[in-house]
């Protein structure tokens, strides 16, 4: 049980901040090299792999920290009523998801007709927490006018622009997709919320709120 609830949130402000920074200040278009185990071993690695794996780190640390303190009661009803944007694409066709085929979203979901939706925090962290898709998309800028548009040697990432992700149990149904800035700002807000009044009715809570009680 969480009873204080800025040690959770002072981590959850450290890993966003740590995001922002991993993505802003890092050249996804080239390979980096790690020393391994100190000692002259040189690994070289792929930055999209490497930003892959942070960002799945970040998101599933910072779910999991959202999920606690909703738990805890540490999350106020008017944050938690509140819905965030995201895109959802239905399947298209009856084949079975599965870990092997997972990866062909396009084949498996109608990703050329978005239809606009909302998520709550709950709903989100959840999703992120048993995520069977979890995929990020980049915004790309063509810089080899020269090669066909079909040769992936000619784009260079700019940017992430957004995550892919659904549950265990809703990729069977459709997969969604929510802005990065938008999953940034949903984070941001749960850091920025804090509660100043509760009532209680038998021993339970029946009301967290961010407003003093209207006299």
């Amino acid at each position: 049980m969480i009873h204080d609830s800025t040690v959770w949130k002072n981590d959850l402000e450290n890993e966003l901040n740590n995001i922002i920074y991993f993505f802003k200040n890092t050249d996804l278009n080239y390979d980096q090299e790690f020393e391994e185990n100190n000692d002259d071993d040189v690994e070289e690695r792929d930055m999209e792999d490497v930003a892959f794996i942070k960002l799945q780190k970040f998101a599933i640390y910072s779910s999991i920290i959202i999920r606690k303190l909703i738990e805890a009661n540490k999350i106020s009803d008017e944050l938690l009523s509140r819905n965030f944007p995201v895109k959802i694409f239905k399947r298209q066709n009856l084949e079975k998801v599965t870990l092997w085929n997972g990866y062909e979203i396009e084949k498996l979901y109608d990703i050329q007709n978005p239809e606009r939706s909302s998520i709550s925090i709950k709903d989100l962290t959840h999703s992120i927490i048993h995520s069977f898709h979890f995929i990020p998309y980049y915004n790309y800028q063509k810089f080899e006018e020269d090669l066909p548009d079909d040769d992936i040697e000619s784009w260079e990432i700019i940017n992430i622009a957004g995550i892919y992700f659904s549950s265990d149990k809703t990729k069977n149904t459709h997969l969604s997709y929510i802005d990065f800035k938008k999953y940034l700002y949903m984070i941001t807000c749960v850091l920025n919320d804090f509660i100043i009044f509760i009532k209680y009715k038998e021993g339970d809570i029946i009301k967290k709120s961010t407003k003093p009680p209207v006299k």
